[in-house]
């Protein structure tokens, strides 16, 4: 997930969190009698409210509203929904040469070796941007008798390897495992 698109998902919580605690605060206080809760709702003057759409302002206001929130809605989805694929890392960057890794075939190479880690079933390697970090992620499927403690070492050793071989570019690894219910 985009920096931007994790932040505006978590704005848009935030305030809609926000809002349904002090909506349900605000019901919770009337039901219960509580006088300033009574005297804000004995303020509202229900003729002028029930009189606002018939307003010249109400429905040109109502459609900018909505168009605003479907535009909202739409790069929500599209940010929330788009790949987040990663194409290369750069390790050598010259004034007048550079050097390129394409990093899902380095994520590829790695499930291939930890596929054959005994009691690996299968492994899955892709190359992601993770808010912002190009990472190599590998999904290792096991056996429910699987020798975890020796698979995480060799994990270990081939994401010190990928560190290695990158030569100090800024990559994370990430490893998942996945063991079956049934043995």
């Amino acid at each position: 997930m985009k920096t931007f698109v994790a932040r505006a998902d978590r704005l848009v919580a935030v305030i809609a969190g926000a809002s349904l605690l002090a909506g349900g605060g605000f019901a919770l206080a009337w039901h219960y009698d509580v006088p300033w809760a009574r005297e804000t709702l004995s303020r509202f003057e229900r003729a002028r409210i029930a009189e606002l759409p018939q307003q010249g302002w109400w429905v040109p206001t109502l459609a900018i509203v909505v168009a605003v929130a479907v535009v909202a809605a739409l790069v929500l989805l599209i940010g929330n929904f788009s790949p987040r694929t990663t194409g290369t890392a750069s390790v050598i960057e010259e004034p007048h040469f550079s050097a390129h890794v394409d990093l899902s075939a380095i994520a590829s190479g790695v499930a291939a070796e930890l596929a054959q880690f005994p009691g690996a079933r299968r492994a899955r390697g892709t190359a992601i941007d993770d808010r912002g970090m190009p990472t190599i992620t590998v999904s290792v499927y096991a056996a429910a008798d699987f020798d975890v403690v020796g698979f995480i070492a060799e994990a270990e050793s081939r994401a010190a390897f990928v560190a290695r071989s990158l030569g100090g570019a800024n990559v994370a690894t990430r490893v998942q495992l996945h063991i079956d219910k049934r043995t």
